[in-house]
């Protein structure tokens, strides 16, 4: 495979995280006296836009703004995210792609300057040559900022690969025109993944033996 970028997605792929956003929604269900959701229906359910989960989960926004859900969700997990791993392996695989000169930038739909802070204490913001986040918290879709940053870099979508864990990573990587492939684990069930179509990995160290080796 002939490769000039790899885009990486952040919460699930890099960071090890959904297990905190598991225990984080469920005390915002406890709190409001709604049932809460297992580990197995969180991998089933989870999707993007994240206000149409929410409505999975059963909030009706009716009492409350979906606004006001988010800002509350992300407080929380600004206190605790530094306590999730980042993904096994994911580290040395970062370095051995830098290594062999393919840049290497990281897109997600966490806010920009959360995004920049979570990677920089992470220690793997050096390891981008960019770092995209969203203009927001809401957690709506990363099309149109991947489709301006390809366009502004003056990318061919085929040297691209886009790596993430759910399928809105394929949506995004069919929206722009690049590949992409998953990694399960993250925030979504093995067979939800299987479903989209790519290539799906147990590993970063796996993905990279199937790119390089």
């Amino acid at each position: 495979m002939q490769l000039k970028l790899l885009i990486w997605d952040w919460n699930g792929t890099i960071l090890n995280d959904a297990g905190l956003c598991l225990a984080l929604e469920n005390e915002l269900l406890r709190e409001r006296n709604m049932p809460e959701i297992t580990q197995k229906w969180y991998l089933a359910h989870f999707s993007f836009p994240i206000r149409t989960y929410y409505e999975k989960m059963g909030y009706t926004f009716e009492t409350e703004s979906f606004e006001a859900v988010s800002e509350t969700f992300m407080k929380r997990y600004r206190a605790r995210y530094a306590d999730c791993p980042l993904r096994e392996g994911v580290v040395d695989v970062l370095k051995a792609i830098g290594a062999r000169g393919l840049k290497q930038t990281l897109l997600s739909l966490t806010q920009q300057d959360d995004l920049i802070e979570q990677a920089t204490r992470l220690g793997v913001a050096p390891l981008f040559s960019e770092i995209l986040g969203n203009v927001d918290i809401l957690g709506h879709s990363k099309v149109e900022r991947a489709k301006t940053y390809i366009m502004q870099n003056g990318i061919d979508p085929k040297d691209a690969l886009f790596i993430g864990d759910t399928d809105h990573d394929v949506e995004v990587a069919n929206a722009v025109g690049c590949r992409c492939a998953l990694l399960e684990g993250g925030h979504q069930a093995k067979d939800v993944l299987l479903r989209c179509g790519v290539p799906v990995y147990d590993s970063a160290k796996a993905l990279f033996g199937a790119l390089f080796d």
